[in-house]
């Protein structure tokens, strides 16, 4: 009689059940970014093809006469609410009921919409200055706009790294510092033997209106800080933190933040260039003054939006290198893959991630490696010879 024991069940099987739900939420966010796509097309075509953006902009440089700076400005924020009012139900519906339906928020409607509201004004807020700067160059180099227009992108993004964690985030979230305890000399320690300098360690609040956990090194210089969300403080080991932490260090010492900034960079300036060749190609096909003409508008955004979603597998494919790369480094840091694998399972099952998704849809969609990958690759890190 063989009285082997019988072989303990692997990760899927271990967490089948909610692999199932998280399998259907993955479908459900998959068809939603489909339809986010086609109804951007939809209305952009529509936009330009019918005539309102031409005739909002020459009704705009009646009023104004030549303020053309107010022009377009104001026809970039008549454009952007609209655009935002017409996708509202859609972003109600994936960010507000399928997060309800599956058990992930617990923000009632008045408290989502109320976030949704901020984070709207403060879309409109930046992408009216970025935008208005672009026009503006179109007008004051129109040669070598694209050029000037990545220069703008690279200080953007660096101010906004740095800014984000004293001036965006908190506008959703509470911040504070984590109470003294031994995970917090833990933490400390860790990063100061890592060589990284932090202004402190932050308790993330996210169980107010969230079920999902997350950990983040977020700001730069003297905004840098560790936050750490407390929906994971509780149920999550020290060592289980402290690896999540180690792999947010790992994209530090690996210099992540500058690689990303160098590739977005070099996107950004391929991405302006591309726009800016179809700008030419059509603007007098289609009756415009020129490139500087804001009535163009959609046609810029569309050259912009193509261009992203082709290079986006291969953006998304970087990413995973740089997330393998950071979970390297704290396995390593660690000395044991045990602790990050624990916290990635912890990680998959409350965030509802599926653990094994579609190669294609990994490749074409997914900036992070799937959980099972990433599990995987983690225990070859232990290997002999490794």
């Amino acid at each position: 009689m063989d009285e082997t024991p019988p072989k303990p069940p692997g990760d899927e099987e271990r967490h089948e059940p909610r692999q199932v739900r998280a399998r259907e939420y993955e479908s459900i966010h998959n068809r939603m970014f489909v339809a986010r796509i086609a109804v951007t097309a939809v209305l952009l075509t529509l936009y330009l093809f019918t005539g309102a953006s031409m005739q909002l902009a020459q009704g705009l440089e009646n009023r104004f006469d030549d303020a053309w700076w107010l022009v377009n400005s104001v026809y970039i924020v008549v454009t952007l609410f609209f655009f935002s009012a017409i996708m509202f139900p859609l972003s109600m519906y994936g960010d507000y009921y399928i997060e309800r339906r599956y058990g992930l928020s617990k923000q009632s409607a008045n408290s989502w919409f109320m976030d949704y509201l901020k984070g709207l004004i403060l879309e409109l807020v930046l992408m009216t200055l970025f935008l208005w700067v672009i026009y503006a160059l179109f007008r004051w180099t129109p040669d070598y706009w694209w050029v000037w227009a990545t220069l703008v992108y690279i200080f953007l993004a660096v101010v906004l790294s740095a800014v984000a964690p004293v001036v965006i985030m908190p506008l959703f979230h509470k911040f504070e510092p984590l109470e003294e305890s031994e995970l917090t000399r833990a933490v400390s320690d860790f990063v100061e033997r890592a060589g990284l300098n932090v202004i402190g360690v932050y308790k993330w609040g996210l169980q107010e209106k969230t079920e999902t956990a997350n950990a983040a090194l977020a700001g730069l210089g003297r905004t840098r800080r560790i936050i750490l969300g407390d929906t994971m403080l509780n149920d999550y080991t020290r060592d289980e933190i402290l690896a999540v932490l180690a792999h947010e260090v790992g994209h530090y010492r690996n210099r992540d933040m500058l690689r990303l900034i160098v590739t977005g960079s070099v996107l950004a300036f391929l991405g302006f260039y591309a726009a800016d060749i179809v700008l030419r190609a059509l603007v007098d096909v289609l009756g415009f003054a020129g490139v500087h003409d804001i009535g163009a508008f959609p046609v810029f955004i569309f050259a912009l939006f193509v261009f992203s979603l082709v290079v986006m597998p291969l953006s998304n494919a970087y990413s995973r290198k740089r997330e393998f790369a950071a979970d390297a480094y704290a396995v390593r840091a660690m000395d044991s893959s045990e602790p990050l694998i624990g916290a990635l399972n912890k990680l998959a099952d409350q965030n509802l991630a599926d653990r094994e998704p579609p190669a294609w849809i990994e490749f074409l969609l997914h900036g992070h490696p799937s959980i099972s990958r990433r599990i995987e690759h983690a225990r070859s890190i232990n290997r002999p010879n490794d």
